[in-house]
């Protein structure tokens, strides 16, 4: 879904809706490195959060700009896992919200 297939309010309503939901991701990766780097008990597990941390600094990397091209896929993945609700999409066009809710079941 391109720009022209969006108007402004929907992208001011996604841009928000994709801040807070990046925020919210954030803040649970920083718990999961506190968690982890709290258990480190040898070398390999050293690596393994160095592993986990690259695997997750791509992921953010990957979802840092807001895209409408693509932001159909990213709501329906922040929706599965709990980073943004569909309440907080309310103003985007009703097909656009029946496609992040579909999508979001798998």
């Amino acid at each position: 879904m391109n720009n022209s297939e969006w108007t402004s309010t929907e992208i001011e309503i996604a841009k928000s809706a994709f801040a807070s939901g990046n925020k919210k991701a954030e803040s649970e990766l920083i718990k999961q490195i506190q968690d982890k780097s709290s258990n480190l008990s040898d070398i390999e597990s050293l690596y393994a959060l160095h592993d986990f941390l690259s695997i997750e600094r791509h992921g953010l990397e990957g979802r840092s700009q807001f895209d409408p091209g693509t932001a159909l896929f990213a709501f329906a993945e922040m929706v599965k896992r709990g980073l943004v609700t569909v309440a907080e999409l309310d103003g985007l066009e009703p097909k656009k919200i029946a496609k992040i809710k579909a999508m979001s079941m798998f």
